[in-house]
């Protein structure tokens, strides 16, 4: 009996072992930001891309200024399952969420659209989702509904901003210096 145990154990522990190896898979490579030299509308004319705002050095200075270390970084090809917010409007983007104490987490997105036309689109997604966390808020969250009532999705030119954050006033202060 000590035996079939013994062997039923080894069996186990053998195919435990095999279950939990990963094989000889290679990680899958990490994609680049494509950098893109041309815009080409809807109308099919070409046109060089605007002078750009580096949004994530952006974001890293109001994170920095804002004393905030613990947050999650929304990367740009998240905006869509997120934010509804389709690909091809966005020219480039930095957002992230953080946990401050109140039961939602501050969300800060900032986005260079196509065209005017995207941004508007974008941030009528903005608005829906500042409009969502404030009827969610209703219920049980006054802080939060205070909050989503107090800020506002910021529109400069094809810049958009959503600041739900206690750090509203200097982030968009920030933004608009540097879209402006």
């Amino acid at each position: 009996m000590k035996r079939f145990l013994t062997l039923l154990m080894a069996l186990t522990m053998l195919l435990a072992l095999a279950a939990c190896g990963g094989g000889d898979q290679e990680p899958a490579p990490t994609e680049e930001p494509v950098q893109t030299e041309t815009q080409e509308p809807a109308g099919g004319e070409v046109t060089e891309p605007a002078a750009g705002v580096d949004l994530e050095a952006l974001k890293a200075q109001m994170l920095s200024d804002a004393g905030i270390t613990d947050y999650i970084d929304v990367p740009a090809e998240n905006l869509s399952s997120v934010y509804g917010i389709d690909a091809a409007q966005v020219v480039s983007a930095a957002a992230f969420n953080a946990m401050t104490g109140g039961a939602f987490p501050e969300e800060v997105v900032m986005v260079q659209a196509a065209d005017e036309a995207a941004a508007a689109d974008v941030a009528a997604k903005l608005e829906a989702k500042l409009d969502a966390i404030a009827e969610q808020a209703a219920s049980y969250d006054p802080d939060s509904l205070e909050l989503a009532e107090n800020c506002d999705v910021v529109i400069d030119g094809v810049y958009v901003g959503l600041f739900f954050t206690q750090h509203y006033d200097a982030m968009v202060s920030a933004f608009q210096s540097a879209v402006g």
